[in-house]
């Protein structure tokens, strides 16, 4: 993708130019192709204090939008994407000023970088850096270095360079050693070495809280979206497209729920394992089997669900948004306004449109995809006119909401996922550019 390429360039430039930095890995084919989902640079904290307004002028500059950002102790995210009639391209930069585990240092950029190159377009580390990064940082928090890395591995392990920091930090000689240390029986050693400079330490643990913290409450990182609409409006087709427009950067960093968080199970099966219900109809491929609830039933069904919205975002969605994650629903609370029968929940649109105001926790982006009737009938005979019109109608007054927006789908998915992702990258961009400033 050429504006993939002259972004990465551009970037790389301003950094050879200006910046004390090393690519840390899968720099090989940069700047016409990335490897991996991300591109992984370490750079000294005076560098890229130097640069940071530099990188977000070229971002803005080069018709990019910062679709997602984090800062954190140790690391700066800027996920940068841009949606136009050539498709979509996103590019995610990760600026590491050390490797650290929870504010304890394990190793700094300095260190990193004393041992560069320059391969004709950038600066990188050498395979016995690109192996501590990640050989530290597991065997830290208790977890195995990657099979994937396996030859990173090979190739650097005996080195002295490894085995003097494995010294330094784990009090150990070799890599068999360190392996041979179960759970994180190395993070007394991790500890001990950084207690040899207290009042750095002090600093970087209280950061480190700050930030997680900062970041867990603002949730100025990552972002979640919900779709909503009739059956045949194109809804599974619409959120896949969406979700591979997205590429390779949000490909292990999304997550998928359908209608809640489900902490809890459906209502039918705990009234029925409570012994409150004989029966339980599971004929699930028919959404709109039930009948018409009455008002009392409704609103048994809205609070036990609302229960697992509210539990369920804090515990399965902020926990993901937090940090640069994308969390997506196929149909959400909205779904329980326009579409009464199959939620089972018949009171006021209006009603629930206020109690959810008021009480349920709402995502980022609600999606009202929908169709004309005629389009919906000739992809999907679920629902006949009038229910798909009695649904429409409610989106209509969703759609003159603030935190709505009402997507027609009667042509092609292409045309709709980038109208959605147009919008969604805008305000992101504008709310990043207010919270950088």
């Amino acid at each position: 993708m050429k504006k993939t390429v002259e972004h990465i360039t551009s970037v790389i430039n301003l950094l050879n130019e200006k910046a004390n930095y090393a690519v840390l890995r899968n720099y090989e084919g940069l700047p016409d192709k990335n490897k991996s989902r991300d591109i992984d640079i370490i750079i000294t904290p005076e560098s890229l204090k130097k640069c940071e307004k530099d990188i977000l002028n070229l971002i803005v500059e080069g018709g990019w939008k910062v679709v997602t950002y984090l800062k954190s102790d140790r690391l700066y995210t800027y996920v940068c994407g841009r949606c136009d009639e050539d498709g979509v391209e996103m590019v995610q930069w990760d600026f590491f000023i050390n490797t650290s585990v929870w504010g304890l240092e394990l190793m700094s950029a300095e260190e990193f970088l004393k041992h560069k190159a320059f391969n004709g377009f950038l600066y990188f580390v050498g395979v016995e850096a690109q192996f501590l990064d990640k050989y530290l940082y597991n065997r830290t928090v208790g977890a195995k270095y990657p099979e994937k890395y396996s030859e990173t591995r090979a190739a650097a392990e005996h080195s002295p360079l490894v085995e003097e920091k494995l010294g330094q930090i784990f009090g150990l000689k070799t890599v068999a050693e360190c392996d041979a240390v179960k759970g994180r029986g190395l993070l007394k050693s991790v500890i001990k070495a950084n207690l040899k400079y207290p009042f750095k330490t002090i600093k970087n643990i209280v950061n480190f809280w700050y930030t997680f913290v900062r970041n867990y409450i603002c949730s100025d990182t990552g972002f979640s979206m919900g779709f909503t609409g009739p059956d045949g409006a194109g809804k599974t087709t619409v959120i896949d497209l969406t979700i591979e427009s997205m590429g390779d950067v949000f490909k292990t960093a999304h997550s998928y729920f359908h209608f809640r968080p489900t902490l809890f199970g459906n209502l039918g099966e705990v009234a029925h394992a409570a012994g409150v219900k004989k029966e339980v109809d599971r004929n699930y491929s028919d959404p709109h089997r039930g009948k018409k609830s009455g008002t009392i039933s409704s609103l048994i069904r809205l609070l036990y669900y609302s229960v697992d919205y509210v539990i369920g975002y804090f515990v399965k969605v902020k926990t993901l948004t937090r940090i640069t994650k994308f969390v997506i629903f196929d149909r959400y609370y909205t779904d329980i306004i326009c579409d009464s029968r199959r939620s089972s929940i018949y009171l006021p649109t209006k009603f629930l449109y206020v109690f959810g105001r008021l009480f349920i926790p709402r995502l980022n982006y609600n999606i009202l995809l929908t169709a004309d009737t005629n389009v919906i009938l000739e992809r999907k005979r679920e629902l006949d006119s009038e229910s798909i019109e009695a649904i429409n109608k409610k989106i209509d007054y969703l759609a003159t909401k603030n935190g709505y927006l009402k997507v027609l789908n009667n042509s092609s998915p292409e045309e709709a996922v980038n109208k959605i992702l147009s919008h969604v990258f805008e305000v992101q961009h504008a709310q990043n550019l207010k919270r950088l400033s």
